[in-house]
């Protein structure tokens, strides 16, 4: 009878050793990695304070569409231009790229939260939230290089993208049309969170976002997603708490830099700006505090971070406005007022997020409706 046991017992962990060989790939993908305490201990006393210039932004009482959408409609095909209203780094901005509003249904693509670019500026990463819900959303990639060479998305053809999208949610695609939508891929839907702080990892080339609930000590999650399938296949899950007994919301921006450090940026006080430092991987998330910080972020609303590699900024983005320093002055602690370039607009428009490729040419995406506009500093 013991011996019957014990084969049986053998028998069900080599059972048990075969499947986890057979189904690794998906066993792996599906692993959750915790980490406890994520945020590093601090003294608060340590913490310097850069006097920046006050060009705080409120948040508008509305936001406001873009004018070209008002006066053409939805298929839009001129592009629309601001430009700095005032600051220390004035900047253009103009639409490149007019985003899809409809693709399935009327208005169910008119969300877009956060936007990565490649290096190499061929690829746009868009992630998206469905209208009404908590936090469903998907992630669609766009292939800029056909859309831009081959069909003139950004120039001669500025309504293409919507109108092949528009056709799609009819049933009525062209063969034509069917082309255009060929360099847009949608991933699956899932739970995204706020699905602002979507990034890309420049040293292993890897996609990641994080999800958080808002109050501070509680679980969050990063997740990183398939560039290929734009499928979660890794979550960590992390608590922004150090053992001193600080407790933060879990970020709901982030960024890389060119060597792979992850940041994000969080209010201080009423209109303070606090940096974190750290690391995002599958075994785990670490953050430090940068122990110098902003006196004023650049608005009420602080919608996203970006990382500029060509030149080592750190960029900070709300409504109408949009800030940089110096990454290794502030990673030395050594930023000065001056070395803080801030830009505001007058659109009233929502801003989304900001992407560099690495040769310094920026993206802004606002919404409203949806688009990607060049970002040109003086």
């Amino acid at each position: 009878m013991k011996k019957l046991q014990r084969f049986i017992g053998e028998s069900a962990v080599l059972l048990g050793t075969l499947c986890l060989m057979l189904l690794g790939g998906n066993v792996a993908a599906q692993a959750r990695v915790r980490t406890k305490f994520a945020l590093a201990n601090y003294q608060e006393k340590k913490v310097k304070v850069v006097h920046n210039q006050n060009l705080y932004v409120p948040r508008p009482a509305s936001y406001a569409f873009s004018p070209t959408y008002q006066q053409q409609g939805t298929f839009q095909t001129q592009p629309a231009t601001y430009t700095t209203l005032r600051g220390n780094a004035p900047a253009t901005l103009t639409t490149a790229l007019y985003l899809p509003v409809t693709v399935h249904r009327s208005g169910d693509w008119a969300n877009p939260q956060s936007l990565v670019i490649t290096k190499n500026g061929k690829t746009a990463y868009v992630a998206y939230l469905e209208t009404g819900s908590a936090g469903t959303g998907w992630i669609v990639k766009y292939d800029l290089g056909k859309l831009r060479q081959k069909f003139g998305a950004t120039t001669t053809n500025m309504a293409l993208i919507r109108r092949a999208t528009n056709a799609a949610s009819k049933g009525k695609k062209s063969p034509h049309q069917r082309q255009v939508l060929s360099a847009i891929k949608q991933g699956p839907k899932f739970d995204l969170g706020h699905g602002q702080s979507m990034a890309l990892n420049p040293k292993n080339g890897q996609l990641w976002f994080t999800r958080s609930n808002g109050i501070a000590g509680k679980y969050g999650s990063a997740v990183r997603v398939s560039t290929k399938t734009l499928r979660p296949v890794r979550t960590v899950d992390y608590r922004l708490v150090n053992r001193n007994g600080v407790k933060l919301a879990v970020n709901s921006t982030l960024t890389f830099d060119r060597r792979g450090y992850a940041y994000f940026s969080s209010y201080s006080g009423k209109r303070a700006l606090r940096i974190y430092r750290g690391t995002i991987s599958q075994r785990g998330v670490h953050f430090k505090l940068v122990m110098q910080e902003l006196a004023y972020r650049p608005g009420q609303t602080h919608q996203s971070i970006a990382y500029n590699a060509k030149n080592n900024r750190l960029y900070f983005i709300s409504d109408d406005a949009i800030s940089s320093v110096p990454l290794t002055k502030l990673l030395k602690r050594q930023v000065k007022p001056k070395d803080v370039r801030t830009t505001v607009f007058a659109s009233q428009r929502e801003f989304e997020a900001l992407a560099f490729t690495g040769n310094d040419q920026g993206y802004l995406m606002m919404n409203r409706g949806p688009e990607l506009l060049q970002v040109s500093f003086k």
